[in-house]
This record gives structure tokens, sequence and C-alpha cells, in this order.
């Protein structure tokens, strides 16, 4: 039998070759050409800043992150809510004594009877605390920040950027470029590949073209009257949604608000596992997974107030997940034809062949160039990455088998390991 593989050609020369082809020539444009605008804080001076920190046992790398978390220059309001989530180790004792040093961080402590439910439980938890805490705040000039326990800023002036960019009232949520710190581990290493380039270049292309921009775990921000807009009954993050941040940031942009990319960076603990890695993409596939039945295959895209361009990126984003099953395809037709039970053919050349299978690799190269990494350490790191990449089919092919198993959702807390090397520099990148 002959199957003709021009169909797989035409899809990836679309779906990755020419897209991938854009991301890198604009995100180049970009840096070489556009100047960062500087504005100042708006009519209304500077937003108060409120950084959730959600720790569960997290006694290794929470008072690093609190106290620089507060070290920060802000010429507004800046505080910091440590929510411990019943943890079973010194996390509340540590997160008690920053309470008693710094007068702008507080401590929720959960109870056993609502604790250890997921991040989305947690920060629901703690923003209906600082609501009703702070019921006079005007929620247009209350910015609520949301990092984990390992996450914290690089740049000096990462508060300053997010009150420049809330100035704008049309901005409802914005999200920092993320970078691993313990990248002396060859699969930490990779995932900072992951981070500083696949999604920093798409990131920041999105941001100065269709707007959809994605929220991730780590450094995202949210206007408070944007929250609450999204509240169904007292939940502002879907506390059945793995990937909380994914899931609301789509309804941020479905309620008509703008997403933004701040060009700083905000580092965290790599896994050093291949089980932890698996488990953890295992969770993020299934979660992106989840959004993509909800709001590709429920159209739930199409009916908020976004424009054409957000609505067709945003779909492109929440199905690039079929991109590894093709992929995983063209690899079974290839046996398939090496055994003798296929005839391939294909009209095209070694050209396109060559084209499809290494699009994605200048945009690997722009992006860890302009996160300063050494041209030798780029060496090796870029061909790993290739093959590394190949992680997401299993990952994807079990999420899917957990969908289809009507498996019940369960978020699983990532291992810490304590490392506090920086990887990255503390100037403003770009």
């Amino acid at each position: 039998m002959t199957v003709s593989t021009d169909f797989l050609t035409f899809f990836f020369l679309g779906f990755c070759v020419l897209y991938n082809a854009f991301l890198s020539l604009f995100f180049l444009a970009l840096k070489l050409f556009f100047k960062e605008e500087e504005t100042d804080s708006g009519a209304g001076g500077w937003p108060t800043i409120t950084v959730m920190v959600p720790a569960l046992n997290e006694e290794q790398v929470i008072r690093r992150t609190v106290e620089r978390l507060v070290s920060l220059p802000y010429p507004g309001p800046l505080e910091v809510l440590i929510i411990d989530d019943h943890s079973d180790d010194r996390t509340c004792e540590i997160a008690e004594e920053l309470e008693r040093v710094y007068p702008n961080v507080a401590v929720l402590r959960r109870g056993a009877m609502r604790s250890r439910l997921g991040k989305g439980d947690c920060l629901n938890h703690g923003f209906s605390y600082l609501s009703s805490r702070h019921p006079e705040r005007d929620p247009e000039r209350w910015v609520i920040g949301v990092f984990d326990a390992d996450g914290r800023p690089v740049e000096d002036d990462m508060w300053l950027q997010v009150g420049r960019v809330f100035a704008d009232p049309e901005v409802g949520a914005a999200q920092c470029g993320v970078r691993i710190r313990n990248g002396h581990h060859l699969l930490a290493a990779l995932q900072d590949v992951e981070f500083a380039t696949f999604s920093f270049v798409t990131q920041t292309v999105r941001d100065h073209t269709s707007g959809a921009v994605a929220l991730g775990g780590n450094g995202q921000f949210i206007r408070a009257s944007a929250l609450k807009q999204l509240s169904d009954r007292g939940a502002w993050w879907d506390e059945t949604a793995l990937t909380e941040d994914l899931d609301i940031g789509i309804r941020v942009h479905l309620a008509g608000w703008k997403v933004r990319f701040l060009n700083r960076w905000v580092e965290q603990e790599g896994v050093e596992s291949i089980r932890v890695l698996f488990r953890q993409r295992h969770r993020w596939a299934w979660g992106t997974l989840q959004v993509f039945l909800r709001y590709v295959m429920g159209c739930r895209l199409w009916r908020g107030r976004m424009p054409l361009v957000k609505r067709l990126d945003l779909h492109y984003y929440l199905s690039f997940w079929i991109v590894p099953f093709v992929v995983l395809g063209s690899f079974l037709l290839s046996l398939l034809d090496l055994v003798g039970a296929i005839t391939i053919t294909n009209r095209f050349g070694l050209a396109f062949l060559l084209a499809n299978s290494f699009s994605f690799i200048p945009m690997i190269v722009l992006g860890l160039s302009w996160a300063k990494v050494p041209f030798l350490r780029m060496a090796y790191l870029v061909p790993l990455t290739v093959i590394y990449a190949y992680h997401w089919i299993p990952a994807l092919i079990l999420a899917w088998a957990s969908i289809i198993g009507h498996r019940k959702p369960r978020w699983a807390k990532t291992r810490r390991y304590a490392l506090e090397e920086p990887t990255v520099v503390k100037e403003p990148v770009g």
C-alpha cells in the first residue's frame, strides 16, 4: 500500500514552519528596533500591589523568597500575604518570623478542615481574606500578584514595571517571563531553555500583535476589579483546573481585558528528576487539555469580547497539543515504511523536510542569545532541547488517558531543592 505524506508536509509547513519563522523574525525586529517605553503611574498614583504566596511545606525556600519580594523598591503600597496551606514543616514558623520583622508581610494560616485542596483553592481563600480585610480598597487601583514559594523577581525594578503597565485602565492582567535558577543541573537547564525561548519569544510577540498573552503560575498579576468580575460564588480561580493560571488567563481575555507580558524575569527552581518532570508535565498537559475542551471544543472563545485576531491566536495556542500527536503519527508511518508494511511517497524535497524538522531552532537560538546564555553552553543545549521536547508526547498520551478514563484531577506539589544560585543577570533585559 502506498501512502502519500504530502498532507503532513502541508500541516507542518503551515502550523510550525511559517508560524515559527514569523515569531523569530518579529521578535528579532522588536529587540533591534523597538525601545521599551517608560510610562508613569497614571493620574491616580501608584496602585497597591499585594503578592500572594501559597506555601505548603516550603521551609527551604520561603524566607529567601519573601525577603526578595519586600526588598524591591516601589513608591506605592506593597504587601505580601503568605498563605500557609497547613504545612507540617517549619513553613508557618518562618512565615510568622517574617511577619514580625516586616510590617507589610501578613500570614494566613489555613486549618486542617480547609487545606491542601490545590493551588486554586488556596488563592481563592487568600483573595477572600484580603477582600474582607480591605473592603475600602478601590479594586481598580489594586493589583494582586501570585508568586510560588520559590519564585523571586530577578530585576530590581519589577514592581515599578507592574505599576506602570497597570496604569493603563484596560489592562486586566500581566505575566512575567520565567527562568530556572538551578540551571547547573542538565534537566533543569533544559527546562530553562523552554521558558527562555519558546515561552519568552511567543509571549513577547503576542504582546505586540494579537494580545493573546497567557498567564503562568509564577509571576502573574491580575487587577482586583478583573478578579471581582470573574467571581463565581466566591471562587475566582477554578479549583477543579489543574492549570488554574491558564484557565483564569483565558477568562480575563473573555471578559474583555488586555493581558500584557512584562519584559522582566522571575526565577524559580526546575525539577531535577525525570520521574518528577513527567509527573509535573502530565499535570500541565492534563490541565491544558481541560482548558482546550472547555474553551475551544465548548466554543466559549467565540462568546467573549475579543478582537478576531486574538480569538484565532488563542485557538492556535490551545490547539498546539495536536502537533506532538502528528509527530508521533509521522514516526509510526516511517516505521511501517521501514518494515515494508507500506510505501511512503512525498512530492517535496529534502529542503522541506529539514525546514519542517528544525523550524523552531532559530527561535531557541534567539531566545538564548537574548537571555545572555554563553555560546559554548548554547552549543550543547540547542541539540539536547530537540531531543528533550519529545517528552511531551508521552505526557499528552497520559493526559488524554486520564481524561478519557474520567480520573479525578489531583494537584501535586513540586519538590524543592533549596538551591540559591541565580542563573540570570539582575539588570533589565532588552
